[in-house]
């Protein structure tokens, strides 16, 4: 299946997520308040699932097996993150997953473009912000997580594009 295609329709199933935390975003201090929410964490699971489908298909076309664990452990993740109330310790267990596949995903795909400047800027800040959002774990994380997952949108999206 053509790359292009597949990052399209992810981009395409991501938006409806996008477009539900930002439409309940009302001073809420973590995103996982939002999408936890019993009304909306169906919908979002379902666009989560098909977009996981669509990164599974677009990595098996990247064809590197250690991006492709990395993305399952990912996925995993946000699954467990969505279904599971962040009142619960496990839902950060799952949270967890998430912030460190990402990172290693972005170490990967560094290393494997030899330290790309941009690539390597943007995982610069991933750390940064990850350490800003762990230090403030018991605050308002809410803007700490959305460059979070906006800095990885980015790495992917410019990933994609060089090579």
């Amino acid at each position: 299946m053509n790359k292009n295609t597949l990052l399209t329709f992810m981009l395409l199933c991501y938006l409806i997520p996008i477009l539900i935390v930002s439409y309940n975003y009302n001073s809420n201090n973590s995103v996982s308040n939002i999408i936890c929410d019993e009304t909306r964490k169906h919908y979002i699971l379902f666009f989560m699932f098909l977009m996981g489908v669509g990164t599974l298909l677009y990595e098996l076309e990247r064809n590197d097996k250690y991006s492709q664990i990395i993305i399952c452990l990912l996925l995993i993740g946000i699954y467990g993150v969505v279904y599971i109330n962040e009142a619960h310790i496990t839902h950060y267990f799952f949270a967890s997953v998430v912030f460190i596949a990402i990172l290693f995903f972005m170490i990967r795909h560094c290393y494997l473009t030899t330290c790309n400047i941009i690539l390597m800027s943007s995982l610069y800040l991933e750390i940064i912000t990850l350490f800003l959002i762990v230090i403030n774990i018991n605050d308002n994380i809410f803007y700490g997580e959305i460059i979070y997952i906006l800095n990885f949108a980015f790495y992917y999206l410019y990933l994609h594009f060089i090579q």
